[in-house]
């Protein structure tokens, strides 16, 4: 057998480890009869009285350990004090007496014959349980945080001290339940609570009836799905049998392999088997992270990539199937498959956020002072880093694209450019689009340079992706190009542009996951071959527009442009634009707007907007039919779609009419009010000529002009062959039509 000194015999040094309250004293004999029970105990366990005394072990005669407690037997026994991981004495509650647990060294006579097992074991009732520490032997405050550093839990405090003596950092427990308390509603002890489990090693080592004692079998399991719960990797060491004993616990077999005992049960250690699928779930922690608001999973290695949860399960990459260890109540060991994914799910270690956010420039993981848990930035960094250098292609290309047009427009554009850069996360007021009727010219030559230095960050879009249902093409973007994209002559399609080039926040929508709403920091790049791309307003601000207007340059210079693109020369344009001086440019100012703009305002007006504008500049010219003007300087919006549409061709109502009137910046007499009529009706009448002087006239000179100008067509009236009547109408016979109109039911038409 392992022995752990030399023979002890008793000495009144020896004697030191009893029991002495309040002074007493135990004669010679008394002494010396505890401290042989004493060395026979610590013996079996591979311990010595110097050990006990550096455990702060005592032993005590019966009469005083039943003076402790009445619970307590009078039975000569071993004081087993608990010490905090600082070496003080523990209390199981702040201010009570420190704690300890009584071991027997005796049976009481004829108590074997009352009960099936002898009580071995004993603390004060109602006390809270508590994991020991056997002190002296490791610094256990360091241990507790040094992750590193492997743990073994096994059940008894000299079995426990037994392993720290030769080495082994262990923690003894007084129960294989004894590392939580039903009964007070202690889920996880407190002292335990204050040891980091997270990725480390901890070994079971549990008597070796575990594998015939259903009970133990259950606790080892419990407290093996409790610690991996808290991200330990669990193994299960298994004691082998030892000749003449029932059941083997960790101190036994050190000593029964007497001086290879230590070697023995470091091979133990290395045969533990694990359990569960800690390793695993710690593996999906490196690559997963959970997301609180919506319910998602982000792949930490693309964090556009988003999974819902019953996805995930089934996933190919994640529902893998790993073999569990599993302990049958028979001792015998078994496996089966588990959903690694699913108990990923489950796991209390599961790596998670609050929610989503985009904040390009900041950290991967950002504190938000509403949640406890962090907020995942999935802005995915630069695509390249800057390096100084020379950029000649670059502004070759962007002087060719630009020829003929203003300075200030190229100067303009290169600050654009620049902002988002030098200030990320800005969303800028403005988009930017390049057009022009000739392809190959290097529009989108742009796009992809700025491609390279936004990385993840950018993407490229269609004309399909603009409305499409689903736009997760959005989603973690700060560049946006989009080739061939148009805003046709459609004012929805324009409304709806203009929105996302100035919305702060983003409506996230993709297949089979929930919607969620992040910070929008797109700026958009726009190209077209079509000078009518994009329907503008008059007083557009959102807009950039410039148009190309030179043929390609030779092919050779584009091979060139790619080659150098892709061999630092995007991480120069990156340096030249963060180097850029910006003083002068608004980024929440209205674009700088270019003869270009002009052009496509134009030829984006609608057949209608087109007339209104005619109708402002020459409206002697356009209200004609034949030889006759339009004399007045007021009119009505239908008796100006009299002249519009005299032969009633078009959808295009009075009210269509008006309110391409208002765009334009005609004004309605009699300050906006309706003018009263000498018949009673009301009407209201746009100003198209001499617009200063009928602002302010007074309600009588308007009655007057009507009364006394030239009278307009009739509008609706045909003749018997169901031609538009030509004959001149009334003023009274004007507002009994007028008031007709307005009596009768409306039918929807589309509007140009």
């Amino acid at each position: 057998m392992l022995k752990s000194s030399k023979t002890e015999r008793f000495s009144r040094r020896n004697a030191s480890i009893a029991f002495r309250p309040n002074g007493r004293k135990l004669s010679y004999a008394k002494e010396a009869e505890l401290v042989h029970l004493a060395i026979s105990k610590l013996g079996s366990s591979g311990l010595s009285l110097e050990d006990a005394r550096q455990l702060g072990i005592e032993v005590a005669g019966g009469t005083l350990i039943s003076e402790l407690h009445p619970s307590f037997h009078p039975i000569a026994a071993l004081k087993i004090n608990y010490f905090d991981l600082d070496g003080s004495p523990l209390s199981d509650i702040k201010g009570a007496p420190p704690f300890y647990r009584i071991r027997y060294l005796k049976t009481l006579t004829g108590l074997e014959d009352l009960v099936t097992k002898p009580q071995r074991y004993a603390q004060i009732p109602n006390t809270l349980p508590l994991a020991y520490f056997p002190r002296g032997y490791f610094d256990w405050t360091e241990l507790s945080i040094d992750t590193s550093q492997p743990l073994i839990i096994t059940e008894g405090e000299l079995k426990a001290a037994c392993a720290c003596k030769y080495g082994f950092p262990t923690i003894g427990l007084g129960g294989v339940y004894n590392w939580r308390s039903y009964k007070m509603g202690i889920m996880f002890l407190p002292i335990l609570e204050r040891i980091d489990w997270q990725r480390r090693n901890i070994y079971i080592c549990f008597d070796s009836d575990y594998r015939s004692n259903p009970m133990v079998l259950q606790a080892l399991q419990d407290l093996a799905m409790e610690l991996s719960d808290r991200g330990a990797y669990i193994n299960i060491v298994s004691l082998p049998d030892v000749e003449g004993l029932d059941k083997v616990g960790l101190d036994d077999y050190i000593v029964a392999m007497g001086k290879t005992g230590v070697s023995q049960f470091q091979n133990l250690l290395h045969e533990a088997e694990p359990w569960g699928l800690t390793g695993p779930l710690w593996d999906y922690n490196n690559r997963y992270i959970y997301i609180r608001n919506p319910g998602v999973i982000v792949s930490l290695d693309n964090l556009a990539h988003k999974i819902a949860p019953t996805a995930f399960k089934e996933h190919l990459e994640t529902a893998a199937k790993y073999p569990e260890r599993v302990l049958k109540p028979d001792g015998t060991v078994s496996y089966k498959p588990i959903n690694a994914s699913a108990q990923w799910l489950r796991w209390g270690q599961r790596h998670e956020a609050a929610e989503l956010t985009y904040q390009p420039g900041g950290e991967r993981y950002l504190r938000n002072k509403n949640y406890h848990r962090p907020v995942l930035n999935t802005w995915a960094g630069w695509g390249i880093s800057p390096i100084k250098g020379s950029v000649r292609p670059f502004k070759q290309l962007l002087g060719h694209l630009f020829t003929g047009a203003e300075p200030e427009a190229l100067e303009w554009f290169i600050k654009w450019m620049a902002y988002p850069l030098q200030h990320p996360g800005t969303k800028l007021f403005t988009a930017a689009v390049i057009h022009g009727i000739k392809h190959g010219t290097g529009k989108s030559l742009i796009g992809y340079t700025l491609a390279h230095i936004y990385g993840k960050n950018f993407t490229e879009i269609s004309q399909a992706d603009i409305h499409a249902t689903f736009n997760e093409w959005a989603e973690s973007k700060q560049f946006v190009m989009g080739d061939d994209v148009t805003g046709s002559n459609k004012r929805q399609d324009s409304d709806f542009l203009k929105k996302m080039i100035t919305q702060k926040e983003l409506r996230v929508n993709m297949k089979y996951v929930p919607s969620y709403t992040v910070p929008d920091c797109i700026n958009y790049l726009f190209t077209s071959n079509h000078p009518d791309s994009f329907f503008l307003e008059d007083d557009d601000r959102r807009f950039f527009i410039h148009e190309v207007i030179v043929p390609p340059l030779e092919e050779k210079f584009y091979r060139k442009y790619m080659k150098w693109l892709d061999n630092g020369g995007a991480a120069h344009v990156f340096d030249w634009l963060l180097s850029m001086n910006l003083k002068g440019f608004n980024p929440s100012a209205p674009a700088y707007k270019t003869v270009a703009k002009e052009r496509m305002i134009d030829a984006g007006r609608s057949d209608l907007a087109a007339w209104v504008r005619q109708l402002m500049v020459a409206p002697d010219q356009v209200l004609r039919i034949g030889s006759r003007p339009f004399e007045r300087d007021i009119a009505t919006a239908a008796q100006l779609l009299s002249y519009y549409d005299p032969e009633e061709k078009t959808a295009v109502t009075a009210n269509g009419l008006a309110r391409e009137l208002s765009r334009a910046g005609f004004r309605q007499a009699n300050g906006g009010r309706p003018v009263k009529l000498p018949s009673g009706s009301q009407l209201r009448y746009y100003i198209v000529r001499n617009q200063d002087l009928w602002m302010d006239a007074p309600h009588s000179s308007l009655i007057e002009h009507l009364e006394h100008g030239w009278m307009p067509v009739k509008r609706s009236r045909r003749d018997a062959r169901g031609r538009p009547s030509r004959q001149a109408a009334s003023l009274e016979d004007l507002a009994r039509d007028e008031a007709l109109k307005e009596s009768r039911p409306r039918k929807r038409r589309a509007r140009r």
